[in-house]
């Protein structure tokens, strides 16, 4: 009895043993197969996650940049849409001469691709091919896209036009949005989609008034081809940029389609997304195979994974909040971060007082034509270089657009008159050009004071360019501050240019 009792148990035992051993290999089998299914499904949303974050931010960027790219081409029309003198040779009674000529200084400053003035009555009296001028007289719809942009425009003048002594004019344009007053967008010209911008052709002063009826419209265009996506993606940086006419592809993902002013589709801009060359799956399969069969690894795989995962987002994250803040030819602050700087500065006021002020390069134009755009970039970055040495830790620097820089600077008042001083001086230093000779450029600056001269941001920005503008009617290479001859009796309400002995016209910004 003891030997059988004794077998009995011994098989009672063993059969435990051996389903308490398959379970725990079932287990473990079951918890390495979920864990590796679990970290599967972790890496693939944040690789999907990485991945959309990567485009919506490119997506993001990509508007700014062409956003501010169209609104350039409304600022850019002001030397000749914002002038009595246009006023009385273009809408009071057109002079085929004047059309020549300002046409011929668009296209010498922007080289456009197209350059249209419509009269009221829905006529294209003058259109360019390249520098070339032709005058015409032949109705808008016969480029039908036209007709739409007019239609447009016409709306938004209404509503700006105001009645005065003679005849209409337009309400001040100081602190307006380009798209209060302007039609932009995208438009087919001659069969090719471009990037437009248009504006009635208005008086500055009210020398000359404007008659009833709709406006005389001034329109400027790049056709979207080779030299603009170049221009555009000179700071975006993307890969096989490039732009699908007509048909927009089904794709999703790095693709901005664009339309015309009735909906229509035009096609799409496309690039390879940056997301695609950080793909985190040849790193994470290794990962998953070493933890599946070493589960002791598995909680140093997972945070080495999750710690890997955060520092790619960390690092794509402040590669965009630095592009998006930074100007990338010189690495100084950008529009967006000078904006958002001067609005907290304001609100410090009057504790905290501060000057802006705004810079611009003389006969960098000369530059260009001379050494070439490469040549051009050096002096950009040497100037921005000097500036941010001689304001230092006093304040900020920015470059905002080609040659022109803007400072907030939180020095001490009474060093203003020398260091404003120092930047023309330095501005005077020549820049050498590697096997090309030497690039002799000015620097003229305007200044104003937080708060004596002003207490809000457009106020201060619109000052300082009034004064930048009186050291290049002076001769240009010096330094205006806008105190020393702003006129007390002058209507606040009035555009910042409208002070003692104004210039005729306001010279064009890349010829200084």
């Amino acid at each position: 009895m003891t030997e059988f009792t004794r077998r009995y148990l011994d098989q009672s035992e063993k059969r435990p043993r051996q389903h308490i051993s398959r379970l725990a290999f079932l287990l473990a089998g079951m918890l390495i197969a979920l864990t590796a299914a679990s970290l599967t499904f972790v890496g693939f949303v944040a690789s999907r996650a990485s991945t959309e974050q990567a485009i919506a931010n490119e997506q993001r960027l990509f508007s700014n940049t062409l956003t501010d790219r169209v609104r350039a081409l409304v600022r850019e029309q002001l030397i000749v849409t914002y002038s009595d003198e246009s006023v009385k040779n273009l809408v009071r009674d057109f002079d085929a001469d004047y059309a020549r000529k300002t046409f011929d200084t668009l296209w010498t400053n922007y080289r456009y691709s197209k350059v249209m003035l419509i009269s009221g009555s829905g006529n294209i009296l003058a259109e360019s091919f390249e520098n070339y001028t032709h005058i015409v007289k032949r109705p808008i719809s016969e480029t039908p896209g036209l007709e739409a942009v007019f239609q447009d425009l016409k709306k938004t003048y209404e509503k700006n036009r105001v009645r005065v002594p003679g005849g209409f004019g337009h309400r001040s344009l100081r602190g307006l949005d380009p798209g209060e007053y302007a039609s932009m967008g995208f438009v087919r010209i001659d069969g090719r989609p471009a990037l437009f911008g248009a504006m009635p052709v208005i008086p500055d002063e009210y020398q000359t008034t404007l008659p009833d009826g709709p406006p005389t419209v001034l329109l400027t265009a790049q056709y979207i081809d080779g030299p603009l996506l170049n221009q555009l993606n000179a700071q975006l940086k993307f890969a096989s940029f490039t732009f699908v006419p007509d048909d927009v592809p089904a794709e999703t993902g790095s693709l901005h389609p664009v339309t015309n002013q009735n909906g229509e589709p035009l096609g799409a801009f496309k690039w390879d997304s940056r997301s695609v060359e950080r793909s985190i799956w040849p790193t994470i399969i290794p990962v998953i195979v070493v933890l599946s069969i070493a589960l002791a690894l598995l909680a140093i795989g997972i945070a080495w994974r999750i710690g890997q995962l955060t520092s790619s987002l960390q690092a794509s994250e402040q590669q965009n909040r630095y592009l998006a803040l930074h100007d990338t030819l010189t690495g100084l602050a950008n529009r967006l971060q000078f904006n958002q700087v001067l609005e907290k500065s304001v609100k410090a006021l009057p504790e905290k007082p501060f000057a802006v002020l705004h810079c611009d390069l003389d006969q960098f134009k000369a530059v260009n034509d001379t050494f070439g755009h490469a040549a051009g970039d050096l002096v950009i970055r040497t100037m921005g270089a000097r500036l941010t040495k001689i304001i230092g830790d006093h304040g900020l620097v920015c470059r905002v657009g080609g040659d022109e820089f803007m400072a907030i600077y939180y020095g001490p008042r009474s060093g203003l008159r020398d260091l404003s001083k120092a930047l023309v001086e330095n501005g005077r230093i020549p820049i050498e050009i590697e096997d090309e000779g030497t690039a002799h450029v000015g620097l003229s600056v305007g200044i104003c004071i937080a708060p004596d001269d002003g207490t809000t941001a457009d106020v201060l920005v619109a000052r300082s360019d009034a004064a930048l503008y009186q050291s290049k009617n002076q001769g240009r290479d010096r330094c205006s501050f806008f105190s020393d001859f702003f006129d007390p009796d002058t209507d606040p309400g009035q555009s910042p240019y409208s002070l003692q002995d104004p210039p005729e016209q306001l010279p064009a910004r890349s010829d200084a």
